[in-house]
């Protein structure tokens, strides 16, 4: 019995689709771990991969960018199906909010920034926690409307 062939196109679309997974299921660990300080070597792990993270998902936006570029010239599209919308914003309010947490990561760091200082530290640290657990919820959030597309197949 001979095998069929996997076109090159298919393959290539098989393999970008395992280092989004990939990337996507690293990326939630670590977003979780970053909710216990002491996990892994404590303030330089929290510090170090949240500034990875920061690459992490500049990534993850360049590995969807057809979606983003298709999605944002069709939004005011009447057409375009209110669940598309409601993804999109939300993935507008999810990288707004996890910019903010890096961003502010930054000026409170002790580690891998620790001479940027911009004065009311306190104020960083409190938005920075608060911020944090927005973005828990807006990444359950995100996880749970994309779930049926995490299958590898």
């Amino acid at each position: 019995m001979q095998e069929r062939q996997t076109p090159p196109r298919d393959r290539k679309n098989k393999r970008i689709m395992y280092v989004k997974f990939g990337l996507d299921l690293l990326m939630a660990l670590t977003f979780v771990l970053f909710f216990n300080k002491q996990v892994l070597g404590g303030l330089p792990f929290h510090e170090i991969a949240g500034v990875a993270m920061g690459g992490a998902i500049l990534t993850h936006i360049l590995l969807n960018w057809r979606w983003v570029a298709k999605i944002t010239m069709k939004l005011f599209d009447r057409k375009l199906p209110l669940k598309t919308r409601f993804i999109y914003v939300l993935n507008l309010l999810l990288l707004a909010s996890m910019g903010f947490v890096i961003i502010s990561g930054i000026f409170i760091s002790r580690v891998v920034f620790p001479n940027i200082h911009l004065g009311n530290e306190s104020w960083f640290k409190m938005t920075h926690m608060s911020v944090s657990y927005l973005v828990l919820i807006l990444v359950a959030m995100h996880i749970g409307l994309h779930w049926r597309k995490t299958r590898i197949t």
